[in-house]
């Protein structure tokens, strides 16, 4: 079984976050709709240091202020020099209650699925559609992500069961919905990476076999 260091980690894929932000600049397509790098680096920044905005992410209430805010934001990241000094204050923020420094263990939780997939936002909408190499302790650590919240990212996307396949990783396979009577599950099969990008919504780029 592979072991993981959770400060390791998360800052491997800050690292890869931030070096596929400022090879993009601010105006390169990403995977979110309707939002260029400048939107994707606004809202990663606001996501970190204002908890009322991050709360709209997911609508609701705050919903229309939270896009309005991160708008706004991108609005100043047009210019190439802001946007490479935005990046830097992305990775430089300490994180809430400077979780960076003092409870890796909970950045790492926080952070590491959306690092993962925000990189892939970038260089999935540039065209780059590899696997990007990831250490295998990140892959372990995204795996048991995974796992543990599998079936809050289905949804109810698989009413027949989901079973996720991870060759290579510790245990290899994971049921997340149990097949139901008179039904067969549907079988992800993929590296950890690709089956988050899968399960957030990427499908159309994810390097995923389904069966």
């Amino acid at each position: 079984m592979t072991t993981y260091s959770a400060a390791s980690v998360i800052a491997a894929e800050r690292t890869a976050l931030v070096g596929t932000l400022n090879e993009a600049g601010p105006a390169a397509p990403t995977l979110c709709e309707g939002w260029q790098t400048r939107h994707l680096l606004a809202h990663l920044i606001l996501r970190e240091t204002q908890p009322l905005v991050a709360a709209g992410v997911m609508g609701g209430p705050l919903g229309k202020r939270t896009e309005r805010l991160t708008n706004e934001y991108a609005q100043q990241l047009a210019d190439p020099a802001s946007y490479r000094l935005a990046v830097q204050k992305f990775a430089d923020l300490p994180g809430y209650g400077g979780v960076r420094k003092r409870w890796p263990v909970a950045d790492a939780a926080m952070n590491t699925l959306e690092y993962l997939v925000h990189t892939e936002d970038v260089r999935r909408a540039a065209g780059d559609l590899s696997p990007r190499e990831v250490p295998a302790e990140t892959q372990q650590k995204i795996w048991d992500d995974v796992r543990s919240r599998g079936r809050l990212l289905a949804g109810k996307s698989y009413p027949g069961g989901l079973v996720l396949e991870a060759p290579g990783c510790s245990p290899s396979t994971a049921t997340i919905q149990g097949p139901k009577p008179g039904k067969v599950a549907t079988v992800l099969s993929g590296q950890p990476a690709e089956l988050v990008l899968y399960l957030f919504g990427r499908q159309d780029v994810a390097q995923v076999r389904k069966m």
